[in-house]
């Protein structure tokens, strides 16, 4: 009993102080945005996209694309309720399914949404719980079974701090100057293939690391 009004605790004060909070924060970053034409083409052309970017990195992405109706992938446990509740403050819409939890279903859930209509989501392929950096099957598979564009993002900043926890979340300080950059969008060839899958794995994992260190070269511009 005690542990379930504590958890409603939770995230009443998550829907309540999260947001203010957050753009307060905001406000204090000078954030520079690279390569947003891959977007605006893509959208152009009528296509659904996967942005792609690393566990660690997924605090900047939340605070540059508040109320663009992108959907993000949430684990089923009591956290991943915390944040649904902070990303639907911002706008974001929410399939609910892990690795570990409810995966088969959010999977084909989010097939039928991309063929059903306008439908962008945002997948971090290493959580929620790791190996740090190393993507899984997920992402490849939807990408490959619908066709749509993979757009990797990196982001870097002048000052930072690292936590200790299995993905050393980046912590953008308040007052830092900070990138985000899109990667050209990624077309992965259609198959079934599991050795050919796995390329696409390993492909994505070196361009996104790459993309890195151009968001850190953007940085310093």
């Amino acid at each position: 009993m005690k542990k379930k009004i504590f958890e409603k605790l939770i995230l009443l004060l998550a829907a309540l102080l999260a947001k203010p909070i957050l753009l307060v924060y905001r406000a204090t970053l000078s954030i520079k945005i690279v390569n947003r034409d891959f977007v605006r083409d893509c959208r152009k052309r009528g296509e659904n996209i996967i942005y792609e970017f690393w566990h660690e990195y997924m605090i900047l992405p939340l605070l540059v694309h508040e109320k663009q109706g992108i959907h993000v992938l949430v684990s089923q446990h009591f956290d991943g309720e915390v944040i649904s509740r902070i990303l639907k403050s911002f706008g974001f819409r929410t399939v609910r399914g892990s690795s570990t939890r409810g995966g088969r279903a959010a999977y084909m859930e989010m097939k039928k949404r991309m063929w059903k209509g306008r439908f962008e989501i945002a997948f971090t392929p290493d959580g929620p719980t790791g190996p740090r950096r190393e993507a899984k099957l997920g992402l490849i598979k939807l990408a490959v079974e619908t066709g749509m564009p993979v757009i990797p993002i990196s982001v870097a900043a002048s000052n930072y701090k690292r936590l200790k926890s299995w993905d050393r979340l980046f912590i953008l300080l308040p007052f830092s100057k900070c990138t985000l950059v899109y990667g050209k969008p990624l077309y992965f060839e259609s198959t079934k293939d599991a050795q050919k899958l796995s390329r696409h794995v390993r492909d994505l994992n070196k361009i996104t690391n790459k993309l890195e260190g151009v968001a850190q070269k953007c940085l310093s511009s």
